[in-house]
């Protein structure tokens, strides 16, 4: 059969399975306490961090899921990838040594020490519901993918790729995420950059590929701005906020380990934004006319790639969704276990109780996750939904809880529920669907804008933060003339 699975991609795919489990096996004998499973010990050096923090983003929703935008509509589908640069080099440059030089475990953790424990307790509730729903969009990916391609129901390929990534992320936790991250980043980039050329030699050359697509599959402003824009602004929130992408600033070994996981993510991201979509543009013409565009990937692979190169690619996609799942999956399990466990259930337990805890968490989360999987579909929009319900409420309070000293409690907990809320809300209710201001602006900005507006207004409006909220200020030991200096 034509574009048919071969054994010998069989056995790559097996032969990468078993290196990501042997990780996990081995990075599960370097975890002797809670903070080797969340942090890693706090001793990620530079290349791991890097390599990680890239391959965790770069993501099924990075790949499938953009390469899908750009079948559809050309060169803007590849805004998807593209909007994260300019926030991986910003906070690269700027909240990236602000962060590690605060020692903490996660992110609500520093909203309790700068605000107080009801924001902390709020926030991990929302984020955990949020990643919940990015990890689902990309056992999705991996799940589409494989069945397309083997022919092996969905509802099996999804379970095989769940138990993996959750064997060697309960058993190593954040090490075993990091380790099996690098091998992902070089299994991923290889089979990107590998696909790239043979994809458009069977489009029939670039000259076939450009005279054969619409004129406006090469204008990047195709799709309008306000969705780039969004994009932009969701990817700012989303770096800022997220615990599994911060998670590595508080793993890492120093401040400018931190900083270069950040900017080099940055400017991967330049070159992968336009090679996925490429790759989209050439699925267009290999097999035009598909009715689910989130085809474009498996149709490369089926169509443009040779017997072993088949199985690399499959790799490269398990090693895009596996990598971001562990790492969502990591978070979750840490904030479970820090945020909410220790914080309200059982405060005076050991080491070995909270370990415990984080590798059921770890496996309960997944459960939950794998369940969505069989009646959500869509991946960008699942992605942009998870973020939704979290990061559009909290960027404000965390980023204001950095260099204000009048913001309080009060107003960044109402921040975070109220703008949650409304991003939600605005998605599914106004944006796109009514008239006028609230009916054209993205829900990402009306989220975070009332996040804003209801910050300030509420802050202003009650008590000064105690003293000791505001000294923690003071452990940043980074203010807004420093930033300013450094541009």
């Amino acid at each position: 059969m034509k574009g048919a699975i071969s054994v010998l991609d069989y056995l790559i795919i097996l032969g990468y399975f078993v290196a990501v489990i042997y990780i996990g096996k081995w990075a599960s004998s370097k975890v002797k306490t809670a903070e080797d499973f969340h942090l890693g010990g706090r001793a990620m050096g530079k290349l791991e961090t890097a390599l990680s923090t890239a391959a965790t983003d770069f993501g099924g929703s990075g790949l499938v899921g953009a390469a899908g935008l750009a079948y559809a509509i050309g060169l803007a589908g590849g805004w998807w990838d593209l909007a994260a640069t300019p926030a991986w080099i910003i906070l690269g440059l700027t909240l990236a040594a602000g962060f590690r030089r605060l020692a903490l475990c996660t992110v609500p953790e520093f909203l309790e020490k700068r605000y107080g424990a009801s924001t902390r307790i709020i926030a991990a509730v929302f984020h955990i519901a949020g990643t919940t729903f990015g990890i689902t969009a990309q056992t999705i990916v991996a799940a589409l993918a494989f069945t397309t391609l083997t022919g092996i129901p969905e509802k099996y390929t999804v379970l095989i790729a769940s138990i993996v990534f959750v064997a060697y992320t309960a058993a190593g936790g954040l090490v075993a995420v990091v380790w099996t991250d690098v091998m992902q980043y070089f299994v991923l980039m290889a089979g990107v950059v590998i696909a790239l050329p043979l994809a458009i030699v069977k489009a029939g050359g670039w000259g076939n590929i450009t005279t054969t697509v619409p004129a406006s599959f090469w204008d990047l402003g195709a799709m309008g701005w306000m969705e780039p824009l969004a994009w932009i602004a969701m990817c700012f929130f989303a770096y800022g906020t997220s615990q599994y992408f911060v998670q590595r600033l508080f793993a890492a070994k120093d401040e400018a380990t931190a900083k270069f996981a950040y900017v080099f993510t940055g400017v991967n991201y330049i070159f992968y934004a336009f090679i996925v979509a490429i790759l989209g543009i050439a699925a267009a013409v290999i097999s035009p006319g598909l009715e689910n565009s989130e085809m474009a990937i498996p149709v490369v692979i089926r169509e443009a790639l040779p017997i072993g190169l088949k199985g690399l690619f499959l790799a490269a996609i398990l090693a895009a969704t596996m990598s971001t799942s562990a790492s969502m999956l990591t978070a979750c399990s840490s904030m479970f276990t820090v945020d909410i466990w220790q914080r309200l259930i059982k405060k005076d337990g050991d080491d070995k109780h909270y370990l415990a805890v984080a590798r059921w968490a770890t496996v309960i989360i997944a459960i939950v996750s794998l369940v969505a999987t069989y009646s959500i579909k869509g991946v960008v929009a699942l992605i942009v939904l998870s973020n939704l319900i979290y990061s559009a409420g909290v960027f404000f309070p965390v980023v204001f809880g950095m260099y204000s000293r009048r913001v309080n409690v009060y107003g960044a907990t109402s921040a975070i529920v109220i703008g949650g809320i409304i991003a939600v809300t605005s998605k599914f209710l106004w944006y796109g669907k009514i008239g006028g201001l609230f009916g054209a602006l993205h829900p990402m900005f009306t989220g975070s804008l009332t996040a804003l507006a209801v910050l300030f207004i509420v802050s202003y409006l009650t008590p000064k933060p105690a003293g000791d909220k505001v000294a923690f200020l003071d452990q940043m030991d980074v203010s807004v003339s420093e930033l300013q200096q450094r541009f």
